[in-house]
């Protein structure tokens, strides 16, 4: 071993026994030739070993490539995580510098879809441009102000359009419908010799979307309402930022499009256009079309049943009224209080009791099944084909009472049963995944 390593010292140094030559610098035989310098002289040493051992200098030539690619790919993964953009991102309250912490409590966290998979175009050179912009923006971090590093992420956190230069359209269908998927897989250069460096450029539809419970927002019906897609984007040209924006960073885990700007988008196209195809605002069951099916008894209704009308709307003959400002008094946005149920429509019973009364138990039978759907999202990539189909049958019990702003008010009997379906599928599948289950408890009447 001493002996191999006198050789190695020797290669890469140029030096034998009879060479007694100073370090990096030239030096005289004993015929008082100047001597190579050091660099030179390993450079030749190099050269003279290719000759000699060929096959060999192509093996060491492949392995260092390999190591310096292995170091590359690792050190392009370590700060392409969402932990290493919290180095930065690390207000801890929603808003401007909070994007890592409340990318943590939304959904997009929960399957695993990080930052670098949003905020990059899909495939190799959109992953190495976005690695780019991000070495850019690290040395703003460490040259520029905190206001102005603030003034840019205000800027996207509440200009839409700029928001949309973002993170364009094509960044959020690659996951959410089929047809844009194939296009852009098609028309991109997905991986690296086969290696996909995030897991956007993995993503196969409708695979992917079926295993995650994703609907197809083109040719799918959206949760809750009824929506057209395709019309807003492909037809009228809005980006998803227009209804989504802050759909990763508003704080909460699923973002929730807004009603008010439906609304003024709608009034501001009708001042330009009145001839404009869009629903009245007062038109609520044409959008609310699970809300209309609940008020109307026939959501979730199994052959053979009757529809089951909220029963103290029927009573005091709100049951089927056209209008739903019968309740909602106050407009769209303002919901019917306790303290609005009594003088209104009851003369003096005092029913407002009733309200807050649904309101309590609704919020009591959801409340574990919340915790539910929490728990199951945490083990989500640990999920079979069948228990991810049990799961998505989970979700769709679970969103009614999830979209239900009422709390019940709209059909009581309804959410119970949409409870009950959901605990039941829910309970199977956290019993399936080793996840403790607790036990239900018994309904408030």
């Amino acid at each position: 071993m001493k002996n191999l390593l006198e050789k190695l010292k020797a290669f890469f140094s140029g030096k034998n026994s009879a060479d007694k030559s100073h370090a990096g610098g030239s030096a005289e035989n004993n015929a008082g030739e100047k001597q190579p310098g050091r660099f030179k002289r390993l450079f030749l040493n190099i050269k003279a070993y290719a000759k000699r051992k060929p096959s060999a200098f192509i093996a060491i030539i492949i392995g260092i490539v390999f190591v310096l690619l292995f170091i590359t790919y690792e050190a392009l993964h370590l700060t392409s995580t969402p932990q290493f953009c919290g180095m930065c991102h690390v207000e801890t309250e929603t808003g401007a510098g909070a994007e890592y912490h409340t990318w943590k409590k939304n959904i997009h966290a929960a399957v695993d879809v990080g930052c670098i998979d949003c905020h990059g175009k899909p495939g190799f050179f959109g992953y190495m441009r976005a690695k780019m912009g991000g070495m850019y923006d690290l040395f703003s971090e460490i040259v520029h102000s905190k206001e102005n590093k603030m003034a840019i992420l205000t800027e996207g956190a509440t200009n839409k359009e700029y928001a949309a230069k973002l993170v364009p359209n094509d960044w959020c269908l690659i996951c959410h419908s089929d047809d844009e998927n194939k296009r852009i897989r098609e028309n991109t250069f997905m991986s690296f010799f086969g290696v996909k460096m995030r897991k956007v450029d993995a993503v196969k539809n409708p695979e992917f979307r079926e295993l995650n419970g994703l609907r197809d927002i083109y040719n799918d019906e959206m949760p809750n309402i009824s929506f057209s897609h395709d019309n807003h984007v492909n037809t009228l040209g809005l980006s998803c930022i227009e209804c989504h924006m802050g759909v990763a960073h508003g704080g909460e885990f699923q973002n929730r499009t807004k009603m008010e700007d439906c609304f003024a988008c709608h009034n501001a196209e009708r001042e330009k256009n009145p001839e404009i195809n869009a629903p009245e605002n007062d038109a609520c069951s044409t959008c609310h079309t699970t809300v209309a099916a609940m008020h109307e008894g026939t959501l979730l209704l199994e052959e053979g049943q009757e529809p089951t009308p909220p029963s103290m709307m029927v009573d005091q003959g709100v049951y089927g009224a056209e209008n739903c400002s019968t309740c909602h008094m106050g407009g769209a946005f303002d919901l019917p209080t306790a303290a609005t149920c009594g003088p209104t429509c009851h003369g003096d019973m005092d029913y407002g009791f009733m309200y807050d009364d649904i309101r309590a138990q609704f919020d009591a039978v959801k409340a574990p099944l919340d915790k539910l759907n929490m728990q199951l999202y945490a083990v989500v990539d640990k999920m079979t084909k069948e228990q991810h189909a049990k799961f998505n049958e989970f979700k769709n019990y679970y969103e009614i009472l999830a979209n239900d702003n009422s709390k019940g008010i709209h059909n009581d009997s309804i959410y119970v049963k949409a409870a009950e379906k959901a605990a039941a599928v829910g309970n199977e599948l956290a019993s399936s995944l080793g996840i403790p289950v607790a036990a239900p408890e018994e309904n408030q009447e």
